[in-house]
């Protein structure tokens, strides 16, 4: 069954987007370097991470907005369009890390809803915030 797409009419300003988590084992890190040709060692290698003084290696920044993204489309709908997406990153994430995406609507202007989300870490530690701005279709 496709999940509907949310239109205007049905959302609320502060409204919150349902949580989304991700663990990113060293394998899921370097399926995402060959997808993104991002070969850098720091990013799969275990022992060229510690030898950097870091507890495991990096997940890659863009593993972020990817993560912001998956988590408005799952709240949005498959007909929904992300027009824009600006985040910051805050402090770095491992392999191994449980990830957490939580968000809320901060703006309703037209047809583009803004989303404010936060990645932290399980242990609260803030990693990125994004804002994310998301077009829905046309009511019916």
């Amino acid at each position: 069954m496709i999940k509907s797409t949310k239109n205007v009419s049905e959302v609320q300003l502060g409204e919150k987007l349902p949580p989304l988590q991700k663990m990113f084992s060293v394998v899921d890190l370097m399926a995402y370097g060959a997808a993104t040709w991002d070969w850098h060692r720091l990013h799969y290698d275990v022992d060229f991470a510690r030898s950097m003084n870091l507890q495991s290696p990096v997940i890659d920044g863009q593993a972020f907005g990817a993560l912001f993204a998956r988590a408005a489309m799952d709240w949005a709908g498959p007909q929904a369009f992300i027009e824009r997406m600006s985040f910051k990153m805050k402090s770095m994430a491992f392999s191994g890390e449980t990830l957490r995406i939580e968000g809320k609507v901060t703006e309703i202007c037209c047809q583009t809803v803004s989303v404010a989300q936060r990645l932290t870490t399980s242990d609260a530690r803030l990693v990125s915030e994004a804002e994310t701005k998301i077009r829905l279709p046309s009511s019916m």
